[in-house]
Order: structure tokens, then C-alpha cells, then sequence
């Protein structure tokens, strides 16, 4: 229990730093746009709704939806699956901000969170049997991250790839006693790429 509430502790303090990072780049980010806003400037015309699919380990799983009218944007996924004894549900939110154009495509920061449920059957063979002893793994889980990516279009499709840090979050539990569980916390690279419909 007191690994579950430090556990907890780690997560929200670590949610609480991507919030803040994603909030002070989202200001730097306007007061750029202020800057370069001048009448002799010309802005790229970009798609602001898109539909398609996206695969990351922060910026969620399946497909997905993007509205992107201006400096700032959102990405919502989601992917249900259940195959036999398999479940996978997951469920991402991602915010975008726009730091800089280039003559072929543009630079943005990201920051993202991710749930995910899964169940899954595992089983043991007990020796003195010779028999197999079924029984179902659960795990909650949140992932969440920021960065930066790279965004660019090619008519009538975009992509987004996005590389950065993230924290990835995990409560296994079973209806076996003694099961072998993944519970815990732990911090890594982070990547994933997005291809979407523009509409």
C-alpha cells in the first residue's frame, strides 16, 4: 500500500511538470507567433481538422482525431481490442504548439497522456499435477510525456513524428495470491508517428 501511495505521489508530481513545461512553451509560443505576426509575413495555410492513426508510447495508440486551427492544437485516440482472452483499451490526449515554420513543414512541442487498460490470461504449470493453473493479469496504466516533433503535409495527407521524454505508470492486479505482477513507475525516451486525413 505504501509503494502504491509513493507510486501515485511520483505521478502526479511528474504530471504536474509536463503540465508546466507544456504551459510555458505554449507562451513562448504565442509571443513568437506576436512577433513574426507583421503584415510582410506570410502563413502557411494548414488543415485544421484531420482524421487518421497514430502509434506511440505517449501519444496514444489507434485512431484518431486532430483539430489544429492555429498556434495550438489537440489529438485524441483511442483503440479497443478483444481477441479471446486478450482486452486493450486506450484512451490519449496530446496538445500541440507551434515554435517554428520552415520552407517544408514545422517544428512544435508536445505534451501528452495516455490510459490504458489490459487483462490478460496467464497460467502456471504445476508440477506435481501435470496441469495448468489459469488465471487473469489486469493492469491500469498512464504514460504521459512532451517534446518536440516535427509536422509536415503532403496533399491531401499530414504527419506528425514526435520524439521526446516520458513516464510510464503501472498497477497490475490478479485474482492469483502469489501472481507475478509489474507494478511501478519508471522514465524513458519516447517516440511515435501520426498520419492523418486532412479535411
Amino acid at each position: 500500500m505504501t509503494l502504491k501511495i509513493r507510486t501515485m505521489k511520483k505521478t502526479i508530481c511528474s504530471l504536474c511538470c509536463v503540465v508546466l513545461l507544456f504551459l510555458s512553451t505554449v507562451l513562448s509560443a504565442q509571443k513568437a507567433t506576436e512577433i513574426q505576426s507583421g503584415p510582410e509575413v506570410v502563413k502557411k495555410s494548414y488543415s485544421k481538422h484531420g482524421i487518421g492513426a497514430v502509434l506511440s508510447s505517449t501519444n496514444g495508440k489507434g485512431l484518431a482525431y486532430r483539430y489544429w486551427p492555429g498556434t495550438y492544437g489537440i489529438q485524441v485516440s483511442f483503440i479497443p481490442i478483444s481477441v479471446e482472452s486478450f482486452e486493450y483499451y486506450n484512451l490519449g490526449f496530446t496538445g500541440y504548439a507551434r515554435l517554428k515554420d520552415y520552407n517544408f513543414g514545422e517544428l512544435f512541442f508536445h505534451a501528452e497522456i495516455e490510459f490504458q487498460y489490459q487483462s490478460m490470461e496467464e497460467m502456471d504449470f504445476l508440477m506435481s499435477t501435470s496441469t495448468y493453473n489459469y488465471y487473469r493479469v489486469n493492469s491500469n496504466g498512464i504514460n504521459a510525456g512532451f517534446g518536440p516533433g516535427y509536422h509536415f503535409e503532403m496533399k491531401p495527407a499530414s504527419f506528425d513524428v514526435f520524439i521526446g521524454y516520458g513516464l510510464y505508470a503501472r498497477d497490475e492486479f490478479s485474482d492469483k495470491p502469489n501472481a507475478d505482477l509489474n507494478d511501478g513507475v519508471s522514465t524513458f525516451l519516447s517516440g511515435g508517428v501520426a498520419v492523418f486525413l486532412n479535411l
